[in-house]
Parts: structure tokens; sequence; C-alpha cells
């Protein structure tokens, strides 16, 4: 990404996870966002190279599929080998990375849960980062308007993930493909507060990161640390970030810190132009403006 100094211009986009794989545990089919299936008896007949390593598991032959082999051209179902033969289905690839384009803008990717982002309902007023007095005050905008004093042009697409909480996490990524269509130079991930299910947290975390980086292979991804507190959690985030090559933030120093936290009465300017007050619990714990401020400053200061 080349420096610009110009006029700067920021945007954004944001976009709300929907659907899922959903399985059929009888036939054990998978379906895809798109129309399309896994079949597990086909993949693991078709691919054995995949079937020795993962074995017949098809929740496991499911999960190769989603973080591997898509990106390697691998079919998920007989149909749609077929019309691949046939001319007339795309096979996906990975984007490489002497293909990618400087168009002059810097692009930021935020995923992340509520503290990334909420829609409007009845006890929140805008589609940005609950708590924030305003969307400019969330983390992820101060961090797309810290990058403005360095890159000139900023583009920040923000994307609402359900992956924590759903029962089988891995099913959610290919909700991210459209928006991962992109290219980034940053993306930033923010997720993990609501995920109670530990045991398989580890794997699906490593398979999150890694999803990310087969679609984009040049982007920094920085992880942002827990802002509510789980024994253990923090710790995986870290370690996983670490392995995948990727850049842990640690922002547990503002953790229960009632100045960089919510609370009821706070005020909000909401889309409909009013001035709101914070009344919910569920609101008050998120963290404020000074919390939101303390993220985004860790995170530029671990890309710098």
């Amino acid at each position: 990404m080349k420096k610009k100094l110009m006029t700067l211009v920021f945007a954004l986009s944001v976009v709300v996870a929907v659907g899922a794989f959903k399985m059929d545990a009888k036939a054990a089919v998978y379906s895809d966002p798109d129309g399309s299936t896994f079949d597990a008896q086909f993949y693991a007949a078709t691919y054995p190279d995949v079937a020795a390593i993962v074995g017949a598991d098809a929740k496991a032959l499911c999960n190769h599929y989603i973080t591997a082999g898509k990106a390697e051209g691998r079919f998920p179902n007989a149909t749609i080998a077929t019309e691949a033969m046939n001319g007339t289905y795309p096979v996906p690839a990975i984007k490489d990375p002497a293909t990618q384009v400087d168009d002059g803008i810097y692009n930021v990717l935020a995923i992340g849960n509520s503290i990334t982002i909420h829609p409007v309902c009845n006890y929140w007023w805008g589609s940005w980062g609950m708590a924030a007095s305003s969307p400019d005050k969330d983390y992820a905008h101060q961090v797309a308007l810290g990058l403005q004093q360095v890159y000139g042009n900023v583009n920040l697409d923000v994307y609402r993930s359900g992956w924590e909480g759903s029962s089988n996490r891995n099913m959610m990524l290919p909700n991210m493909d459209e928006t991962l269509k992109n290219n980034y130079d940053l993306v930033v991930i923010q997720l993990g507060e609501n995920v109670k299910r530990m045991s398989t947290f580890e794997d699906d975390f490593t398979m999150l990161i890694n999803y990310v980086r087969q679609s984009q292979p040049t982007a920094k991804i920085v992880v942002v640390g827990d802002y509510w507190y789980a024994a253990g959690r923090d710790a995986i985030k870290q370690r996983v970030a670490e392995n995948t090559g990727s850049v842990f933030v640690d922002i547990s120093a503002i953790r229960g810190v009632a100045k960089y936290r919510s609370n009821i009465g706070a005020k909000v300017q909401g889309y409909d132009g009013k001035i709101h007050s914070v009344y919910t619990g569920d609101v008050a714990m998120h963290p404020n403006d000074a919390g939101m401020a303390y993220i985004a400053g860790r995170v530029l200061e671990s890309i710098q």
C-alpha cells in the first residue's frame, strides 16, 4: 500500500452475517449459503488423500472443504464436479499475492461481535459498536481515522459475525465469502467474548483465522483480546494468533475498569438524530468512548 497525501476519503459498508451451512445428520450432507451442498461421502471417495488425513467423519471432511478444499479447487458434491468438467461451474482458486492490485486505498475489514457493530433494535439506536456515543467513536472507525493520517484514503468494511454463538462455528465461515472477495490491507478480528463452549475453541479459532488468511494472503491480521473475561480464553486467542502469524492485541488493562465501561444513563446520538440514554445492562456492559479509543489505540500500535 502506497502512502498518499491527498484529500481524506472514508467509506463504511456494513455486512451482517446471515445463513450457514446446515447439516442433515442422516444423509451427511451440508447446505451451502449459495444453494449448493456438501456431500461427505462423495468428498471422501473423491479425495482419498484428504480422507487419509481427516478420516471419514462428516464434520471433519466438511471443515476441510470450508478451510482448504474449496480454495484448492475441490468439489463439494458430484453435481458440481460434473458442472465444472462441463465448464458451467466456476472453480474457486486461492488468491495469488502477485496479482493483488494497489488501488491507492488502504482497505480495512473489522470482523466482530456487538463491540464492533450491533444493528438498530429497541435498545440500540445505530449500526456501529455498541455503547459508543456515535459511529465515529467506536474502535473500528477510530482505527480507520488513525490510518487516514498515514495513508490518506482509507476504506472500512465492518462485518458482524454470528460465529461465536453457532453450534458448529466452522459452518459459519462461508458466510464471509462475499466480503472476502475484496482485497484488504488489514483485517481486525474481535471475536470470542460470547463463546461458551470452549472444548473446540482453539481449533475453531485457528480455522477462522486460516479461512480469512487464504483469501487475504497479503493482509495483516490483528486479533483483539477479550474485553469480557473467561478463564483461558485470552491465552488461547494469543496462542492461535502467534501460531497463524497474526498479531495479538491485549486489552486486559481496561477489563472491568469503570472509566472505560458504559453505564446506565450514558448518552448516544442515534441515526434518528435524537439523543438517547442507555437503559439496559446489555448495552451498559460494553466499552464506552474511552474504552473504544483504548482498543483503537492498541490496534494502531500493533500495526506501526
